[in-house]
């Protein structure tokens, strides 16, 4: 193996990690101890060497200027009220849908029922890479699930894999970085999201229409 493939599937990997880092930010807000460790020196250089690695210095500097400022429990108290005021809802209907089913239909609507095709295409690919729910009553078109996906194809190099990933994220996920973006400007998921964008545009075999317009 050449150094280019040692250096491509090191890029891969740890894009692989980055993404299924965010896709737990998404599944659940970060708890006390892992807004503390991405506070401390180490957790500054591991998202300053995302920053280098994938072009993405605007993005991370948002994200750290989101942790900063207050404790590792005040961040993470904010952090928690923005994802249950995001994802959840505190009344009516969640200002982001984190299911693929409510993009299911242009424009997309994110008060829409998160049960439908989507659930049953990701059940199948879930059974076809082996992988399964942590908790087996979420529907399996939540975005944190499908990046998860996503991510462990990107780690294991099955390219076949990831194409059919990128082509299944690509059909919603821009819609839902926007809408982050629009919903908690200078917050840590308007942050995340952000990033998130540049994470997949930089990942093998890019869709013609890149995802940086959604990461900018």
């Amino acid at each position: 193996m050449t150094n280019a493939h040692v250096l491509a599937r090191a890029q891969r990997e740890l894009c692989g990690l980055a993404i299924d880092r965010v896709a737990g930010w998404l599944a659940a807000p970060p708890a006390e101890h892992v807004v503390a460790q991405l506070q401390s020196a180490n957790g500054q250089a591991m998202l300053a060497a995302l920053a280098e690695e994938f072009d993405c210095a605007a993005q991370v500097q948002a994200l750290c200027a989101a942790l900063a400022g207050a404790s590792p429990a005040t961040v993470a108290l904010d952090i928690a009220v923005s994802w249950t005021r995001l994802f959840e809802g505190v009344t009516g209907a969640p200002a982001v849908s984190p299911y693929e089913s409510a993009y299911a239909n242009e424009p997309a609507t994110p008060n829409a029922r998160p049960f439908g095709k989507a659930v049953d295409e990701m059940n199948d690919l879930l059974v076809r890479f082996d992988m399964s729910l942590v908790h087996p009553g979420e529907p399996s078109d939540h975005v944190a699930v499908e990046l998860a996906l996503y991510a462990h194809l990107l780690r294991r190099g099955d390219r076949e894999g990831m194409a059919l990933m990128r082509g299944h994220l690509y059909a919603w996920v821009p819609a839902l970085i926007v809408r982050c973006r629009q919903m908690d400007p200078g917050g840590f998921y308007g942050a995340s999201t952000s990033l998130l964008g540049v994470l997949l545009g930089h990942t093998p075999d890019p869709a013609p229409q890149e995802w940086s317009q959604h990461a900018e």
